[in-house]
């Protein structure tokens, strides 16, 4: 068994037809390990363009890399034949994000290469992100590399070079965690950080709330009346539907984010600008639900109702279809 450690780099056209949507792979960079202690082996080829013969002008300021070079290179199927020969038997891939997967399958199947697409290829961002940066942002491979203390004397952007450095961080992991976590167990990590994630800011997003309303003049504010159950009151008119203060346009608000026992919203009009509602539910002791709305102009402020926004649950509101009835007209009567 060997570890492959790979990265690609590829060249994209103007989306005006499907040949220029591909993204076609202008260089294969692999980094073999036969073990984790061991030093390894590099793999580097460039790719001759055939469907979008010149650098997309985003791709050369990424890459260091001239167009004779590619013009000079072997095609496409040469280098992948070469490339997985290489690899040897029972070969481990690993790559640096999942776009170099999507990426390779997309050529793959444009060249008629389906007899390699059936890889298991496992995305070591993923894991440094759950196991060392606790964090559900996708890290740059510049910052894990500083971050774990390797050496950088490589340039980056060049797939050979960042191969080298997916390999290393992977030993590295591995000295420190003994093993990597499963698909599995990644997906149970990452679901269990966005939990924590969202408790936290929900419990932010209550707090801050509870802080800014008393400083806070309501420019809009109404009892919107008794209700048999939240929904109702989220629903209806009264608590949905005001007129702008400066201009009486009708205004109506259309996700409701739910903190704690507030639910807010935000509503645009043309001429003055957003408008965000407070609506506060509360059940009363004999059983019905009342609902008090709350209007704020710009003082509320769009990084408060963007934290209700990420903390808040989102309750949808939308209209329900009227079927149109219609009238059919009478004939006239016959005369006798």
């Amino acid at each position: 068994m060997s570890y492959i450690f790979f990265d690609l780099e590829w060249n994209q056209g103007y989306p005006r037809s499907e040949a220029d949507k591909l993204d076609e792979i202008i260089q294969i960079g692999a980094w073999r390990l036969d073990s984790w202690e061991d030093w390894g082996a590099a793999f580097s080829a460039y790719v001759r363009p055939t469907i979008h013969k010149r650098l997309h002008h985003r791709v050369r300021k990424i890459l260091p890399l001239d167009q004779n070079e590619l013009k000079n290179a072997a095609p496409f199927r040469k280098v992948v034949r070469d490339f997985f020969r290489w690899c040897g038997k029972d070969p481990v891939f690993f790559t640096w994000g999942g776009c170099d997967a999507r990426v390779l399958d997309m050529n793959l199947c444009w060249y008629g290469m389906e007899e390699y697409l059936d890889l298991e290829i496992y995305d070591l961002q993923r894991a440094y992100d759950l196991m060392v940066a606790h964090t559900d942002q996708q890290t740059a491979l510049k910052d894990a590399v500083s971050t774990l203390g390797l050496e950088a004397q490589l340039e980056y952007h060049d797939a050979g070079n960042d191969a080298f450095y997916t390999a290393r961080i992977g030993a590295e992991m591995i000295r420190r965690f003994q093993t990597l976590p499963t698909e599995e167990e990644l997906c149970a990590g990452e679901e269990a950080f966005r939990q924590e994630k969202r408790r936290q800011a929900a419990l932010l997003a209550q707090t801050s709330l509870e802080a800014a309303l008393p400083e806070l003049e309501p420019v809009v504010q109404r009892d919107c009346g008794r209700f048999r159950t939240p929904e109702d009151c989220l629903k209806s008119r009264s608590a949905r539907v005001y007129r702008c203060p400066e201009c009486e346009e009708c205004l109506c608000s259309g996700t409701w984010y739910q903190v704690g026992n507030r639910y807010v919203a935000r509503s645009r009009c043309v001429e003055h600008g957003r408008y965000y509602s407070c609506l506060t539910v509360e059940q009363t002791p004999e059983g019905p639900y009342t609902g008090a709305l709350s209007v704020y102009g710009q003082s509320f402020g769009q990084e408060l109702f963007h934290l209700c926004k990420v903390g808040g649950v989102a309750t949808v509101m939308t209209k329900t279809p009227h079927k149109r009835r219609r009238r059919r007209k009478q004939k006239p009567a016959k005369q006798a």
